[in-house]
């Protein structure tokens, strides 16, 4: 698996970065949420505790993904933007028993 970050943009109202980028997983298959962000924030030296992967879509026949994360400031500010939807799926928050 090779990630191209293909743009970083600063976000200086909600306190983040945006970033794009492509993996290229050829004989592989997608690889997971989890794999991503930990090379991903490796690769620009940021904290996976204050990241979210918004998406990564793969293409039919191709070896290549393109995807969407979020890395904030600060954890604080994480949870009080993102949307509980997206804090459950990344595993920052745990579903409420009924």
């Amino acid at each position: 698996m090779e990630i191209r970050v293909t743009e970083v943009k600063e976000n200086k109202l909600l306190g983040r970065k945006e970033i794009h980028f492509e993996v290229m997983h050829a004989g592989e298959a997608t690889p997971s949420r989890e794999a991503v962000k930990g090379k991903l924030a490796a690769m620009l030296d940021l904290d996976p505790n204050t990241m979210v992967i918004q998406y990564v879509r793969s293409y039919f026949g191709s070896h290549v993904s393109k995807g969407y994360a979020k890395a904030y400031e600060t954890r604080e500010r994480m949870l009080y933007i993102e949307p509980d939807y997206v804090l459950l799926r990344e595993g920052f928050i745990q579903k409420e028993e009924e």
